[in-house]
């Protein structure tokens, strides 16, 4: 691996607060900054606590871009020290890994406890899609975010999740349509395009792209799977479905 995509994780590990850069509604195409701890999933994506009554959370939901900004909490000449801004969608954290989400939140912002009892606050998780790190002058880089990610962490909490790459791309390049269906038919979402961006054994979350907004849209499946067998034969079912209701 790069040296300097193991730097960079390093660094992200480092830090536990950043700034949260969303797309404002209230001005709409701006970006609206605000402070927020973060704790790292175990494949190494932030994790995040919000709540609904924030503006950030009011943001992400109309469309979920984000960009998240680390700061060298240590350095003296902040110009001069290491960065690194994730660009990528927030969404919110799935069933199967909420319970260890919550651990590694609590310990990396233990302030946070009372948090967790109030129903307005949920935890999110920003997928990484790039991340532009800068590790001191002319030490610059792009990294990819699977790059960046450890994808195989997550197969200790489900079965599938370890595989999200590798599915999304099959399900982005050869079924279109498909996703499309699963828009309009299950999220009453129009959309140019949708994209899988992952997918674990309970169900999937998509972007549904348009001019004006990338909308997340979870679904779950009718009943889990835990092979690729049963996942195939799961997303075959709903298809079907998707288009009897689009065909009304």
């Amino acid at each position: 691996m790069k040296e300097y995509i193991e730097e960079a994780r390093a660094f992200i590990q480092s830090e536990h607060n950043g700034t949260l850069c969303t797309l404002s509604r209230r001005l709409a195409g701006f970006p609206f900054g605000s402070i927020a701890p973060y704790a790292l999933t175990a494949a190494g994506e932030p994790i995040l606590l919000i709540s609904d009554l924030a503006e950030h959370t009011k943001n992400v939901r109309a469309d979920a871009r984000v960009s998240f900004l680390i700061q060298d909490s240590r350095a003296q000449d902040q110009q001069a020290s290491s960065r690194a801004t994730l660009m990528g969608y927030a969404l919110p954290v799935s069933k199967p890994f909420l319970d260890d989400a919550r651990q590694r939140y609590l310990q990396a912002v233990p302030s946070a406890a009372g948090y967790f009892s109030m129903h307005d606050f949920a935890l999110f998780k920003v997928q990484v899609l790039q991340v532009r790190f800068i590790g001191g002058f002319g030490n610059i880089y792009w990294i990819n975010g699977e790059e960046l990610l450890e994808r195989s962490a997550d197969a200790q909490f489900d079965p599938i999740a370890a595989r999200t790459e590798s599915i999304c791309d099959h399900m982005n390049k050869d079924h279109p349509d498909a996703l499309i269906a699963y828009a309009k038919a299950f999220a009453q979402t129009d959309a140019e395009t949708v994209k899988m961006i992952a997918v674990n054994s309970i169900g999937f979350d998509m972007i549904a792209v348009s001019e004006s907004f990338h909308k997340h849209i979870r679904l779950d499946f009718p009943a889990p799977v835990s092979s690729s067998d049963e996942l195939r034969q799961t997303t075959i079912e709903m298809v079907k479905k998707a288009r009897q209701i689009l065909a009304g």
